[in-house]
């Protein structure tokens, strides 16, 4: 085996592939040529577990630029299986782990990994709590400037924001925030269209006065605290914190350094956990109606026949309404295609969230 230098970052989510690369030639740099070409193959095999050779296509130019051109920063280690030299041509046949983590990391970074999550809508609330009052408007800056560095940092990296500035019922949103009703705020804000709420809380505590330039100022500490969350499941994404030493009641710099620090570890969570989604089995909810219990027990036994179906759970059954948990290796739009194909019974697809299927037994 040829272990090669491990990046910065380096994930633990591997994949094994074997992969074969061509090159003009028989001399020692046709073969050098030719493992690259075998490394190349076998990246884009890696790239294949995360989007559809569709997607590769439209984005060759970004791929080309961001992810062959480093080819071997997603090669763990490889070992060359069989080589051979003809017809004026070099072969190389290699068995290659390719690091998932770091190539959905730099997916990600040119909106791949985010399409393939069907590009979900985030909402973006932040609040402040300070225990000892500072001057009048703190509260309001403080939490504005969090908020709009949330946002577009996100924007930036391709994700579609929910204006939370326009939403009528936003106060219910924050109420439920200052309740530690987490739930009930993803519940609102799912209302409103957002699949992913970002939750935002500045903190400062008084400290002491001290005197500056000859005047007295009051110290306060500085803390950010940030929770993602999606809001059909309420599952949390990410949740952390950041802390820097005290400043003046009206010194903001602390706050905002400990702000794009954490906005950059909250994406990076965020991102850990939809590549597990991607490339593992996940959680997904159908929320059937229409159906008796004949009908569920015949989807079930569908649902099982399905290549990539880990298991199917009656969660609940009522009144012709069925809510069933289903793990499942591939995206939630993979899943309702399949779903959509059932022949006993036929079922009409009626929406889909980040991760929950709407569904109905279909008229005869």
């Amino acid at each position: 085996m040829v272990n090669l230098p491990l990046p910065a970052y380096c994930g633990n989510d591997e994949t094994e592939v074997t992969a074969t690369g061509m090159a003009d030639g028989t001399t020692a740099q046709s073969r050098d040529t030719a493992i690259d070409d075998a490394l190349r193959q076998a990246v884009q095999q890696g790239m294949g577990t995360f989007v559809s050779t569709e997607t590769l296509v439209e984005n060759m130019i970004l791929i080309e630029d961001r992810i062959y051109s480093e080819t071997r920063g997603y090669i763990k280690s490889y070992e060359i299986i069989k080589e051979n030299k003809s017809d004026g041509a070099y072969q190389v046949k290699i068995s290659a782990i390719v690091k998932l983590s770091k190539l959905a990391d730099d997916l990600e970074s040119i909106g791949l990994l985010i399409r393939k999550k069907q590009n979900p809508r985030v909402m973006v609330l932040v609040y402040s709590t300070e225990v000892s009052g500072s001057y009048l408007g703190f509260n309001r800056e403080g939490s504005m400037n969090l908020e709009n560095q949330i946002e577009g940092s996100l924007a930036r990296k391709g994700f579609r924001i929910v204006d939370a500035g326009q939403v009528s019922h936003k106060k219910n949103v924050e109420s439920a925030l200052q309740g530690n009703d987490m739930a009930g705020a993803a519940r609102v804000a799912k209302d409103f269209g957002a699949e992913m709420l970002i939750t935002g809380e500045v903190r400062r505590e008084y400290v002491d006065t001290r005197q500056l330039y000859g005047m007295k100022v009051r110290f306060f500490t500085n803390e950010v605290r940030l929770k993602a969350l999606e809001t059909d499941t309420a599952k949390v994404l990410y949740s952390g914190y950041k802390t820097q030493p005290p400043s003046g009641v009206n010194h903001l710099e602390p706050l905002e350094e400990a702000s794009a620090e954490l906005i950059e570890e909250m994406v990076s969570g965020i991102l850990q956990q939809w590549s597990k989604d991607v490339y593992q089995i996940a959680s997904y909810e159908l929320n059937v109606s229409g159906a008796s219990y004949k009908d569920l027990s015949s989807l079930k036994k569908e649902l099982k026949n399905i290549r990539g179906i880990g298991g199917v759970q009656t969660r609940s059954f009522q009144s012709g309404k069925a809510v069933l948990e289903v793990k499942y290796k591939g995206s939630l739009e993979e899943l309702a295609d399949r779903v959509s194909q059932l022949k006993k019974p036929v079922f009409e697809i009626m929406g889909l969230q980040s991760n929950s299927i709407d569904m109905k037994v279909a008229a005869e």
